[in-house]
Parts: structure tokens; sequence; C-alpha cells
């Protein structure tokens, strides 16, 4: 088959479960509508698309292409600014670079506009990629809340400064009394007394979220000995934030995988507080909407993967994928407690079994299964030994075996080379 625009040999795209020709020069390619259909299932359709065959052809002067299957006329049909040709005899189409995705675009939900025919069944037509751009959209879906606060520095002195000043007014309050103007001396042992309910003393890796009659005026960081706005109040007053990373286990958990087993699953969680504003604001309590979090996520990644699965399946699971697994927990988890303003660190399975009641029928089903392939392996093996025998007899003439006597041949090799025990010898003849 040959383009008909520029006479060179049609490759072919098979990919996808899809087999269609196309030219390597233009991009345009012949599609059959059956395959049209079956890209159709592919993709979000809001209409069935129509089959250009059936359309009353155009009447125009441009000269007319030959079917590169046939090889007879084509007709070109109009589709709302498209102008395509169709082979009635074939009943297939060829579309020139570009339409392809203007075709299907008249019938999809989202429109994907004027690109590259092949990058269009690249885009669109490969399962893989799609499953990918969902994973993102559902990757870029977060909690929303309303009235969201953001971090940011609490304004403060050095403490000690401050102490000095405190100890300079408490000096000239001293001298005031001193000398009968006990009004000022009393007046600034108030100052005093109010400046010093400014000093905070925090440790390594510890914040407080300050507010000023309920309003959030920032977050004061950094071990050491601060003083700030004598009105301002820690959220937490018995207990500052730690920026520590922490340890969150919620034990083992009984989960249903892809496959419907019941199985065990334990996780650990490396996390920390990164955002101090959003984590006392925006949820009650950030400790328990992280565990709560925490136990959601897992539950929607295990379900989506079997526990287990045959070596040659090529298929994820969670017993045979654990760092891809903890991966992908760890980026469910952080995208639920991003509102919450901590950071995840790590995520990871620290237990996965069977759950009790069919673990025993699991393991002989894995016994079981071990013992089939090893017997395969034995076969395989043995099929490959006497296969050698029988080509080195006939190569180095040491014998001519007839069919009869290679069958026994084969037959004897067999049971010993896949038998559990060793052959014996037995002997034939008279016993005297």
């Amino acid at each position: 088959m040959n383009c008909p625009k520029c006479n060179v040999e049609l490759g072919v795209y098979n990919r996808n479960g899809l087999n269609i020709r196309y030219c390597k020069t233009c991009k345009s390619m012949w599609i059959s509508f059956p395959t049209l259909q079956k890209i159709g299932e592919m993709l979000d359709l809001k209409t069935q698309i129509v089959n250009p065959v059936d359309m009353e052809p155009l009447k125009i002067k441009e000269e007319l292409r030959a079917c590169p299957s046939c090889s007879s006329t084509m007709h070109k049909v109009f589709f709302n600014g498209i102008i395509v040709d169709k082979c009635v005899d074939c009943n297939g189409v060829w579309f020139d670079n570009g339409e392809l995705s203007k075709y299907f675009s008249l019938f999809m939900k989202q429109p994907a506009g004027v690109i590259d025919n092949l990058v269009f069944l690249e885009t669109y037509c490969n399962p893989e990629r799609k499953a990918k751009q969902e994973e993102q959209n559902l990757s870029s879906q977060t909690i929303e809340l309303q009235g969201k606060e953001e971090e940011r520095r609490a304004v403060s002195m050095n403490g000690f400064f401050m102490l000095f000043v405190i100890l300079v007014l408490g000096l000239f309050a001293w001298l005031f009394i001193s000398i009968t103007w006990g009004f000022l001396g009393i007046l600034l042992i108030a100052v005093m007394v109010f400046t010093c309910m400014g000093f905070k003393l925090l440790k390594p890796q510890e914040a407080m979220v300050l507010t000023v009659f309920g309003k959030y005026v920032g977050t004061l960081k950094g071990a050491g000995f601060h003083w700030v706005n004598p009105l301002a109040q820690s959220v937490t007053p018995f207990m500052p934030i730690s920026l520590k990373a922490m340890t969150l286990e919620n034990g083992k958990q009984k989960i249903n995988d892809e496959l419907g087993n019941p199985i065990e699953v334990g996780i650990i969680v490396i996390w920390e507080v990164k955002d101090t504003a959003k984590a006392i604001f925006n949820v009650n309590d950030y400790s328990s909407f992280l565990s709560a979090q925490s136990d959601s996520a897992l539950r929607n990644i295990v379900r989506t993967y079997p526990y287990d699965a045959t070596d040659d399946s090529g298929k994820q699971t969670l017993r045979g994928d654990s760092q891809e697994i903890s991966a992908k927990l760890k980026a469910e988890i952080q995208k639920n407690v991003k509102v919450a303003g901590l950071n995840i660190v790590d995520a990871k399975i620290t237990h996965l079994a069977y759950a009790p009641e069919i673990a025993v029928a699991m393991l002989q089903r894995q016994q079981a299964t071990a013992v089939i392939d090893a017997k395969r392996a034995i076969v395989d093996g043995a099929v490959s030994m006497v296969e050698m025998a029988l080509n080195r007899l006939k190569a180095d003439n040491v014998v001519n075996l007839s069919d009869e006597d290679k069958a026994k041949m084969v037959n004897n090799l067999l049971v010993i080379l896949c038998s559990n025990k060793e052959a014996q010898p037995m002997l034939k003849g008279d016993i005297r």
C-alpha cells in the first residue's frame, strides 16, 4: 500500500490493539471504519461517530485520489469544516495529518484540538498515559477549606535586651519613688509587669502560634529567649508545637486486596509540621487528622493491587513492589494532609500478611504453585536432554534406531530423568 499523496510505502502503526496504515512522510493515515469505532471506544465521546462512507460525496474540482488499499477512486465528504477522503469499496477513510483529531473532536466531550495524527493516537488512545493522567488529576485534587491561614513569622526581639530595658525601668522607678514621685514610679512598675508578659522561651525544633485578640499575628520560631507583643498569646500555651520528625503507627488493618482476599496491613508514617498556621487553624487536631487520612489512603492503595501474582503476569503486587507501593502511599497521604500543613517524610508498609482465616489455604496454594513450577522445570530439562541424546546418537552414527526403539528410549529416559527416585537396574534371565 502506497500513500496517495507521497507515493511512498505506508508504515504500520500497531499499538494498543490498533492496526493502522500511515505515511511516515506526511503522517496521513488510512483507517477502516471498524478501527475508527475501536478508537471511539477508547475516547470519552458524547455521541456516536458517523461513518464518512455513508455520507454524500462532494462535487469539487480537486483531483480525486486513489484508494491505497483497492486502488479505487476515493470521494470527498464534508464534516463541519473537515474534508476527508472515503472509499466505498473498502469502507475506509483517508485522514490527512491533523484531520483525525478534527474528526473525533466533533464527538468528544472535551475536544482535542488540531494535533498530529500520531500524537493524537499516542495521547488519547494509550491506556498507560490515560491512567497516569487520571492519577495526576487525582493527585492534584486536594481538600479545600474556607478561610485558610498561611504561616508568617512573628515580630520578636531579643529577650535579654528587653530584660536589660526592664531593669533600667526598674532603676528609674526606684528613683522616682525615692524622690516622692510615687505615681510615676508605680506607673513604671506597671509597665514593667506588662512588659514581662512578652517573654517567650523556645527549645530547638519548637514553635508558638501567636494571636492578639483572636487574630493570628505570626509564628515564633527559633530556639532561645524571645520577647514579643505582651498582648500576643500562644494558641497552645502549655505545650509549644513540635517541629521534630514524628512517627505514626496505627497498627494492623484488615483490608481486601484487588482480588477480594482479606489481608492484614500495617504502615508507619514519618511526618513533620511544615506550616504551623494550617496545622492549628485548618483542622481540629492535626495528629488525629493525619491518623484518619493515613488509614483512608492505605485502604485506597491496597484495594487496587493484588497481594501476590504469578511471576509472568507482569502486574504490580503489594508483596513484590513494596518501593513503588510505598511511594504511591506517601503521595496519597501527602495529598490528603496538605491542607493541615503537614509534610510526609516517608511512608512504608511494615506488616503484610494474609488474614488468619485464609492464610492456610493461601499457603497450600503457594506450595502447589511451587511444586508445579519445579515439575515444569524438570520436564523441560528432561525433554531437552532426551532431544540432545537422540541428536548426538544420530550425528555420531552410534546406532540406528527405529521409530519404535526411539519411542522406548524416550520413554525410559523421561522416566529416569523425571522420577523422584533413582533408577534401579533390573537383570533379566534365568537364575540357576
